[in-house]
């Protein structure tokens, strides 16, 4: 088979001296870029099986945020197979690739030999796991690893195994068997406590499991290694952010060096200081990082559409008559952005914040005009924040269905999302647009809706993510609160997130309920009663 590779490098000599060794290879078809930009061009309209990534870019993203970009645009399918190569050997930077989960890491120097053998050894690994991997491109999990169990049963060689359980991991995650995806991580763990990634999935598997406060715990202790410190902080900040904890996530995030704080984190610390009306912190926060990043043009892009939405987020709280100022700056800051990028998605970016501005200004006709070329199929890979402030653009033109599109693309691209911190300024930006358009209670039964199927199937943790979910936009709804309580109950969780078991129960004591819901609590109740007197 001929392998499509690509090579992502910026510096012309060792691109092409990388390029010139990997041509000697018969299986390979090389593709080589100097940007970012241009690998994206490039997967527009083709796929390569292999991706080679520098780290360091010029002045651009790095590798690790190139890569990042391009997964979540969906440019880039769950079987590539990911190689990266950097001569920064700090231990926050190798931390970064290794949480990017490579096939191989490479550091510079080395040699076109050492290239060669773990190139080698990935392209066995992938004729082993193949069928497995055009599987999971086809969001086939459990027919994946169907496949790798069948291709597991011949003897895998022992340099393959590591591969293997890595692979057989994530296929359990993805396929929603989560408690014994963590069986297997815990068993790796067991063998060496050091290996990153399985730490890394046994904290994955505890978040979506709801079981925060173990999930905190192995965070905790992964404050002191060099490699994960700020990711465990990052995600630490993020846990107290849901639960309103607001100068608790400040407080781990002051633990992160400004210069290494990522754009999600960056932006959630500035909400933090938000929510505790600092609001001119979180500007000046923002600004240090985009004046700090000027010469990285992509970068400096990013938080200057931050600080705009930030600024958006201000004029949202203002009335009509204060607004003009903080418009002003959002317009100006997106025109800014706007000359520091060039691609698809920036530019749907920009002008569903344009026609946001107009809409909060009450020119009706400037957003309609913006948007008439903005179909819903147009969204496909635009990033949540813009399908977020899109919903609203549309509602306020008239056009909720549009909307409602939008945010159940939002709600399942959540729910997938294991970048915490997005993860969480997403949900929380998911509540407040959905409290703001008046669809609070309508969105909550549909995914009370979307619960009550999931539990019917025995789905317990994808059902307690909706009811959770529901619950939270409509919390005087007691129905949804006894959903989540029955859920909690048969997959015998004692905590689910920021709700615990036994205060639910009180809470939903003092409801009002119907008869058939007063007998169902009547029914949980002894059944938590029984279950806590046998432990």
């Amino acid at each position: 088979m001929t392998y499509r590779l690509a090579i992502l490098e910026d510096n012309a000599t060792a691109r092409a001296n990388l390029r010139s060794h990997l041509l000697r290879i018969d299986q390979f078809e090389v593709s080589s870029f100097s940007q970012g930009n241009e690998l994206l061009s490039a997967l527009r309209i083709q796929h390569f099986e292999i991706i080679i990534f520098d780290y360091v870019l010029g002045q651009g993203k790095t590798g690790v945020e190139w890569l990042s970009k391009l997964r979540q645009a969906q440019f880039i399918k769950p079987s590539t197979g990911i190689i990266f190569i950097t001569s920064d050997r700090q231990p926050q930077t190798i931390g970064q690739i290794i949480d990017a989960q490579p096939d191989l890491l490479l550091i510079k120097p080395y040699n076109m030999q050492t290239l060669s053998r773990g190139i080698n050894h990935y392209i066995e690994y992938r004729q082993l796991a193949g069928n497995a991997l055009n599987a999971l491109d086809n969001n086939e999990p459990l027919r994946a690893l169907k496949l790798l169990e069948a291709s597991s049963r011949q003897a895998i060689p022992a340099r393959l195994r590591n591969d293997v359980a890595k692979l057989r991991a994530q296929l359990l995650f993805e396929a929603g068997q989560i408690k014994q995806a963590r069986a297997l991580y815990e068993s790796i763990l067991a063998d060496s406590n050091r290996v990153l990634w399985a730490q890394w999935g046994k904290i994955k598997c505890l978040y979506i499991e709801g079981n925060w406060t173990h999930c905190q715990d192995d965070l905790s202790a992964l404050e002191e290694s060099a490699l994960a410190r700020d990711k465990a902080f990052e995600w630490l900040a993020s846990l107290s952010f849901e639960k309103q904890a607001y100068s608790q996530a400040e407080y781990y995030l002051d633990h992160i060096k400004i210069s290494a704080l990522s754009v999600p984190a960056t932006r959630l610390k500035s909400l933090t200081y938000q929510r505790q009306d600092r609001v001119i912190e979180g500007i000046e926060l923002l600004e240090k990082k985009r004046e700090a990043n000027r010469t990285a043009r992509e970068t400096f892009s990013d938080f200057t559409i931050e600080l705009a939405e930030f600024y958006l987020a201000i004029a949202e709280h203002q009335t009509a008559a204060n607004r003009t100022e903080s418009l002003s700056q959002a317009r100006r800051l997106t025109g800014i952005a706007s000359r520091y990028s060039n691609d698809a998605q920036s530019a749907q970016k920009q002008t569903v914040l344009t026609a946001y501005c107009a809409i909060l200004d009450e020119d009706i006709n400037r957003a309609r005009a913006l948007m008439q070329e903005q179909e819903v199929s147009y969204f496909s890979r635009a990033d949540v924040s813009a399908l977020i402030i899109a919903a609203k653009v549309y509602f306020a033109l008239q056009q909720p269905q549009k909307a409602r599109e939008l945010l159940a693309v939002v709600h399942s691209r959540t729910r997938n999302n294991l970048s915490l911190a997005q993860r969480t300024l997403h949900q929380d930006s998911l509540l407040v647009a959905q409290q703001q358009l008046g669809i609070a209670a309508e969105q909550a039964f549909e995914l009370n809706d979307k619960g009550t199927d999931a539990f019917l199937q025995k789905d317990y943790l994808k059902a307690a993510y909706y009811f959770y979910q529901a619950y939270r936009l409509l919390p005087e709804t007691a129905a949804f609160g006894l959903n989540l309580l029955h859920c909690m109950t048969e997959a015998d969780l004692s905590t689910y997130r920021t709700v615990s078991l036994a205060p639910l129960l009180a809470l939903l004591e003092k409801a009002s309920l119907s008869a058939a819901n007063q007998a169902r609590l009547s029914k949980l109740r002894n059944a938590i009663e029984k279950r806590s007197a046998q432990s």
